[in-house]
Formats: structure tokens, C-alpha cells, sequence
């Protein structure tokens, strides 16, 4: 119960394509997840597909995608909703860096 009070609510209605959330992993990797779409489905549990880039402490940064998750999945891993531009710099050249 208590766990419920502080969790964040997941925005599902922030979650469409073009979206850009983060989220940093124990072992410090940064995964940059870009939403491509966002469609319903006949069982009613919207599918997310996105784009993620991994990040590395090293300045190694992997793409991997698409990858598909329910939009409550999606939410739940993905809190941290990021400026677009900052994916776009990132996929011009510009290099990672972790903070």
C-alpha cells in the first residue's frame, strides 16, 4: 500500500509517436527509448513500438529495434520523458555521455 503512495503514476496520454523516455539500469546503462507508434489492438492493451538506444558509461551507445511492449508495460519502465531534440542530437553524432 504505502509503495503506492510514492510510485509515479505512469502518463499513458504522453506515450505517441516521436515521444523520447530514459531510464537508467542498475549497472549504470542509460536506455533512450524513442516511440515509433502507438495503435490499438481487438483485446483492448495498446502496443508500443519503439526504438531503444543503450548507453554506455564507456560512451558506447547500441540501437536496437523495434521492439514492441503494452503501453502499461511501457509506462511502467519508461517514467522519464526526455526533449525530443535530445534524441536528434544523439542520432546527428553527437556523442553520449552519462550523467
Amino acid at each position: 500500500m504505502w509503495t503506492k503512495i510514492f510510485k509515479r503514476e505512469p502518463e499513458f496520454d504522453t506515450i505517441r509517436a516521436g515521444s523520447v523516455y530514459r531510464r537508467v539500469r542498475r549497472d549504470n546503462t542509460v536506455e533512450t527509448a524513442t516511440v515509433l507508434a502507438v495503435r490499438d489492438d481487438s483485446l483492448g492493451i495498446p502496443p508500443v513500438r519503439y526504438r531503444v538506444s543503450i548507453g554506455r558509461a564507456d560512451n558506447h551507445v547500441f540501437e536496437e529495434g523495434p521492439r514492441v511492449l503494452s503501453l502499461s508495460c511501457f509506462a511502467e519502465h519508461y517514467l522519464e520523458r526526455r526533449p525530443r531534440h535530445l534524441s536528434l542530437a544523439r542520432a546527428s553524432g553527437a556523442r553520449f555521455q552519462a550523467h
